[in-house]
């Protein structure tokens, strides 16, 4: 029988990490290591082709997973449409990095150009289709070079939502995001970003994205989730349950030292809750 409301507490959340899911991981790797300058920290299995890598560009945590893992050790099945996260990147050479990615074979989805007053952009595609954007601040002031691999100073993750309201109600309200900025300022929101410690989170409208970007999501499933790192996972999930969050994968552990469950938030993409096995 469900907990009530009242009889549980949210959890503290900490340590985010954003999750892609690959059908090769090798070259997912290639591209954000080699490509983009990521530095891998982790995988498993550590000998052979790898279900799981780990990676940092500064403060930023970027997992990259099999689809086939996924389903082998948690039985995670969405299928809930087109992929609905992206990665973005800042760097005071949007011209240049997008001309590097291009030229290191990274499909071009939209080429560089100014938006809303405030941003330069361009996006092209990591080898799963999932897009990465590069955004510098307006005016832009500095020259394209494509022969040089761009520095990338901050990092924002975007997820695409049909209801923006409930959206933010599940990160900002139930699991705690602070709201730092959204566009417009009054009226309905087109784009809102939030904080959990290092993890800048950004949830925009799928209108706002064709409408400004001309951008549609691609197809096939959600290929991207939020992972948070919790102390105990089974409460943790007891309370979003409280709150009429929907499961996807039940509390279990796996890797020999986690233990983790997955939620859906509202447009289905999914949200993983872990903890070490220490912390259970």
């Amino acid at each position: 029988m469900p907990e009530s409301k009242a009889s549980v507490t949210r959890p503290a959340f900490a340590d985010p990490q954003v999750n892609l899911y690959a059908q090769d991981v090798d070259e997912s790797i290639r591209f954000y290591r080699e490509t983009l300058g990521f530095a891998e920290t982790f995988r498993i299995p550590k000998e052979g082709l790898p279900d799981h890598v780990e990676l940092r560009l500064g403060a930023f945590r970027l997992g990259v997973a099999s689809w086939q893992a996924v389903r082998r050790h948690h039985g995670l099945r969405t299928g809930r449409g087109p992929p609905h996260g992206e990665v973005v990147l800042f760097t005071d050479d949007v011209d240049g990095a997008f001309g590097w990615a291009a030229s290191h074979g990274a499909p071009p989805l939209s080429r560089p150009h100014d938006f809303n007053g405030y941003l330069h952009r361009a996006v092209v595609a990591d080898p799963d289709g999932n897009p990465v954007v590069f955004i510098s601040r307006l005016p832009v002031t500095t020259r394209a070079d494509a022969a040089r691999r761009p520095s990338f100073t901050n990092h924002l993750f975007n997820l695409y939502s049909g209801h923006l309201d409930r959206s933010l109600r599940f990160y900002r309200d139930l699991v705690g995001f602070v709201e730092t900025f959204r566009s417009p300022p009054e009226g309905s929101p087109d784009h809102v970003e939030m904080e959990l410690g290092p993890l800048n989170l950004g949830v925009s409208t799928l209108d706002a994205l064709a409408r400004h970007h001309g951008l549609t999501g691609g197809g096939g499933p959600p290929r991207g989730e939020v992972v948070l790192f919790v102390r105990e996972v089974d409460p943790a999930l007891a309370w979003l349950s409280a709150q009429g969050v929907e499961t996807l994968s039940a509390p279990h552990d796996f890797a020999g030292a986690l233990r983790g469950a997955w939620v859906a938030d509202p447009d289905g993409n999914p949200v993983q809750l872990v903890a070490r096995s220490s912390g259970r």
